[in-house]
């Protein structure tokens, strides 16, 4: 039986002698991908194409990384160095207690708005005593116009007419006395209203000013400090006399924001927000004027008569070495009265031996250093003093002093006006006498920053309106 499968037939194989293969190395694809060109520097030429671009990624994402680091770096400095380093600046110390940039900022706030408050209470005034004076006006211009018709009636009358023309002259003497009562009143509001748009706006207006606001800022921060270190040391009764009460602080808030002048919305937020603080950070600076406010008051109730005084007589020279001078002639025994009259600068005393008459604590430096300067004062009413006495030389307001003690008085009455005038100044001549008396302690105030316009609100003029000079009349 016959297979049906085709079957391939057999090829003949060649006779050809097989050729040698050589082996070449595939490199072609390789050398393709090298440039020869350098990546950077001169440097990379010998990298293909594929590694020069993971290369190129990745510094690339290095650099944007060290770069997005390098501005969160900047942000997180800036914060740090605007919430923190900043605000913990010290711009003076007092007794060893640091102030800090950031109340000064907290407390120059309330000082602009404060000044601000002030100018507005001020406007508002004058505006309620014109409308005042205008409806005072319109009820005399009433009356004359009644005075009038009282004269034309009493003219039209009949010489019968006796009983009527008694009347009318009633009338018309009354109308006529309502004239000059009314007008002494328009005139003294006239003359109210004059001196608040005259001397007190103007004068509010030169003190609101960068300068002023940060050097009241400054004093107001030192002076608390002061206080509180003084407070620390009393007894509860004072302590609750001059330390203000929650509700205090509440309702100097509530007086504060209602001063604010109007604005749409609410104004007080505006100002929080204008200003860049807390109610709390106001809250705490209305504590410090809340505090000085009861400082005073309980000051000036120690102010009494009769009082401790002293009898003293003194030289004020204008350099340490004429100082020393004039203290070597009295050590040697040489008449007060004599040098006083060659040597002291002060004219309202050296014609008059250098005399001072009596004196209660603080009327010193209320009469004779214009409240800024405490250091003479603190001597003479330092209880160890004795009649006769002779002091060091004193530096105290920018000069020189030599005083002595020529009498003590324990308990003597003192003039009314000037009583009245001690009590009215009790807390700035505690203040000049506590600075005397801590001398360096208090550091001088870093001028540079409190006057730097960034750390005073920006509405701030930095300088007071020009005052237009009144034209003469010819």
């Amino acid at each position: 039986m016959n297979s049906q499968t085709a079957r391939r037939p057999n090829k003949p194989k060649s006779t050809r002698p097989t050729r040698s293969r050589r082996y070449t190395k595939q490199t072609a694809h390789v050398e393709a991908r090298r440039d020869g060109k350098p990546l950077i520097f001169g440097w990379g030429g010998h990298l293909s194409r594929t590694e020069k671009t993971h290369l190129q990624r990745r510094s690339i994402w290095v650099l944007a990384s060290l770069v997005a680091l390098a501005i969160i770096g900047t942000i997180a400095y800036a914060w740090i160095n605007l919430n923190i380093l900043i605000p913990n600046h010290t711009i003076t110390s007092v007794n060893g207690e640091a102030i800090h940039l950031g109340d000064y900022r907290k407390m120059a706030a309330l000082q602009a708005q404060l000044h601000v408050n002030k100018i507005g209470s001020l406007t508002t005034q004058s505006d309620t005593l014109s409308k005042q004076s205008s409806d005072l006006q319109k009820t005399i211009d009433a009356t004359n116009k009644q005075i009038d018709d009282l004269n034309k009636q009493i003219a039209g009358l009949k010489a019968d007419e006796s009983a009527k023309r008694a009347d009318l002259e009633k009338q018309l003497n009354d109308a006529k006395t309502k004239v000059q009562d009314t007008q002494k009143q328009k005139d003294a509001l006239d003359a109210k209203n004059n001196d608040i748009t005259a001397n007190q706006i103007p004068n509010e207006q030169q003190l609101y000013t960068q300068s002023q606001v940060a050097n009241d800022s400054a004093d107001w921060l030192q002076q608390d400090v002061l206080i509180r270190q003084w407070e620390s040391k009393q007894n509860n009764a004072v302590r609750a006399q001059v330390e203000p009460s929650s509700s205090a602080i509440e309702q100097a808030l509530k007086d504060f924001k209602n001063a604010i002048p109007k604005t749409d919305g609410d104004k007080y937020q505006k100002f929080l927000d204008k200003d860049r603080v807390s109610d709390q950070d106001i809250r705490a600076m209305l504590g410090v004027q809340v505090r000085r406010a009861n400082m005073q008051k309980y000051l000036a109730s120690l102010d009494k008569s009769p009082s401790y005084q002293v009898q003293a007589r003194g030289l004020t020279l204008d350099t340490k070495d004429n100082a020393q001078k004039a203290l070597d002639r009295l050590k040697k025994g040489e008449d007060f009265a004599k040098v006083a009259k060659e040597m002291s600068k002060d004219t309202n005393t050296n014609t008059k031996g250098g005399d001072f008459g009596w004196m209660a604590p603080g009327q010193y430096a209320l009469d004779y250093t214009q409240k800024v300067g405490g250091a003479v004062d603190n001597w003479l009413f330092d209880p160890a003093r004795k009649v006769n006495e002779l002091s060091p030389i004193i530096s105290d307001a920018g000069s020189f002093h030599i005083v002595q003690v020529t009498g003590i008085e324990q308990s003597k009455e003192v003039d009314s006006k000037k009583l009245q005038d001690l009590q009215t100044s009790a807390l700035e001549l505690w203040i000049v006498k506590e600075k005397a008396r801590l001398g360096s302690k208090i550091t001088a105030v870093d001028l540079d920053t409190i006057l730097d316009s960034s750390n005073i609100p920006s509405d701030v003029p930095s300088s007071p309106p020009s005052q237009q000079n009144p034209t003469l009349g010819g």
